[in-house]
């Protein structure tokens, strides 16, 4: 019974970081429906899987759902970004600085990996791997904030600000080896050391302005796609 219920899990999860995957490498775009029944025959997964997969995405805040339509990728709404990386500002910022007042040398090992693992996907313009050390990198302060309920909510503004950083951020935008250059591992490394020195109030305000920085990289392009996507339509 504990096999299968790991089975159950690890589908899952195959079936959630498939689903991104195709995101991040743009075959799906906001407006676009993603049918179960397909998913599923596309994976090689039974349809149970690729629901739970679909239900944490649309809790996570990067799908929504309408009856008729299932799920589906949101068109982008300007407003809606900007209250979405002001949240993430004030979630994430709180995060570092309590991760600063609860670090342990010990929890900087795991970050310090992420970190040239970052750097690695970058120079190999890995938008997969990016994407994912980008989220374990902040998803992994949140943790090591040591507040249950600040992580909960760190996660939720996390991806949903992902709808918006997949599709309108130049790193991601942008096709084949035509990347524009990133300052996301310089500023990452900024606040890894504020955290291991200590300084909460620093790293509070260095990862504010790192999110600040992320939100008006893409925000042009933002209004541009959401006039042309035709924003709020049903």
């Amino acid at each position: 019974m504990i096999t299968d219920s790991n089975t159950k899990i690890n589908q899952e999860e195959v079936a959630y970081r498939a689903m991104i995957r195709m995101i991040v490498m743009n075959h799906f775009r906001p407006g676009d429906s993603l049918l179960e029944t397909i998913l599923a025959e596309k994976l090689g997964l039974s349809r149970t899987p690729v629901s739970h997969a679909l239900d944490r995405l649309l809790a996570e805040g990067f799908l929504e759902k309408r009856s008729k339509r299932g799920y589906f990728i949101p068109l982008p709404d300007p407003m809606d970004a900007e209250h979405v990386f002001s949240v993430r500002q004030l979630l994430e910022g709180e995060a570092a600085a309590e991760a600063a007042a609860a670090f342990r040398p010990e929890d900087m090992d795991k970050l310090e990996t992420l970190m040239q693992e970052s750097n690695n996907s970058i120079k190999r313009k890995d938008k997969e791997l990016f994407s994912i050390t980008n989220e374990n990198f902040h998803l992994g302060i949140a943790k090591l904030s040591g507040n249950p309920y600040l992580e909960r909510y760190v996660r939720q503004v996390f991806w949903r600000s992902n709808l918006y950083i997949f599709f309108f951020d130049g790193f991601y935008r942008n096709r084949g080896n035509s990347i524009p250059f990133q300052k996301t591992p310089e500023q990452h490394q900024r606040v890894l050391d504020a955290i291991r020195a200590k300084d909460g109030i620093l790293a509070r305000r260095l990862m504010q302005e790192h999110i600040l920085y992320t939100y008006e990289s893409m925000v042009s392009v933002l209004n541009v796609s959401a006039v042309t996507l035709g924003c709020g339509a049903d």
